[in-house]
């Protein structure tokens, strides 16, 4: 009785060991994988954290770049909006010069129609006239020979009171236009303007002429 007494006492502490011992290596092995788990999850978490630290870098550097770039494009654009300025101002310029040159030509233009107008009407009027109401002293028969004759050429100092040259400023003009001087050092040695200049050598390539 007391063998099977001890038996059993035996049994149950062998038996409450075993349990303790299943127990403790639960409780061992659960801990061991939550430190396992912790230790990938912190690996996880430091390798995220790299990844994160790499691409906030490239960011950062990508950022710089694209900074430096338009900087770059608005330096440029400001150059070139600087230059545009310049020659806007500069086309404005030429266009005012131009504008008076015409405004000149045109002066010019009016000026030598005045003076055709002029030499039109001197012409006309450069024809035997009675004087006082009275016939000319010439007789018929002279003025059917001048007549029936070629006619005359008109000299440009005959015209002297209605068109303003004097023959030898004319003569000056011509000869000055032979030696093949430019129109700027005829105006200079003159002291005519460019539409007389040029209205005399018009008028010498017409036919008129100057008296000797």
């Amino acid at each position: 009785m007391d063998l099977f007494l001890i038996l059993q006492m035996l049994f149950d502490a062998v038996l409450l060991f075993g349990i303790l011992f299943l127990f403790h290596y639960s409780v061992h092995q659960t801990q061991k994988k939550k430190e396992d788990w912790d230790i990938l999850k912190n690996a996880q978490i430091l390798e995220i954290k790299e990844n994160l630290q790499e691409l906030l870098m490239t960011l950062k550097q990508l950022g710089k770049e694209v900074s430096d770039n338009i900087q770059e494009k608005i330096k440029d654009a400001e150059e070139k909006a600087e230059a545009f300025k310049k020659t806007t101002a500069r086309l404005q310029r030429d266009l005012q010069k131009v504008s008076r040159l015409a405004a000149e030509v045109d002066a010019e233009k009016a000026y030598l129609e005045d003076k055709m107008t002029a030499i039109q009407t001197a012409k006309g009027k450069l024809t035997p006239k009675s004087v006082d109401g009275q016939k000319s002293p010439k007789s018929q028969d002279d003025r059917k020979a001048q007549t029936s004759g070629p006619p005359q050429r008109l000299g440009l100092g005959d015209a002297e009171g209605s068109l303003g040259f004097s023959s030898k400023v004319v003569r000056e003009v011509y000869r000055l236009s032979d030696e093949k001087l430019e129109m700027g050092e005829i105006v200079q040695r003159t002291r005519l303007s460019r539409a007389e200049v040029q209205l005399i050598l018009n008028l010498r390539g017409s036919g008129f002429t100057t008296p000797n």
